[in-house]
């Protein structure tokens, strides 16, 4: 999986998190939606390098 398909993924599963935290609690979603994509870049990006690292360890280079 590409890098930036794990980012966007994470990000995009976070700021639905958020949103939907902030609606069943009746707060304004959109500072909820900008954390909760913020907070889902980091992982991703984590969780991207964690990949690389993995696979160039195992000597597996096929990640883009």
């Amino acid at each position: 999986m590409k890098e930036k398909s794990i980012v966007a993924s994470a990000t995009l599963i976070t700021s639905l998190l958020s949103y939907a935290y902030a609606k069943e609690t009746g707060k304004d979603a959109v500072p909820f939606v900008m954390v909760g994509g913020f907070i889902g870049s980091i992982i991703g990006e984590g969780i991207a390098e964690l990949i690389k690292n993995n696979n160039k360890t195992n000597g597996n280079t096929n990640i883009q």
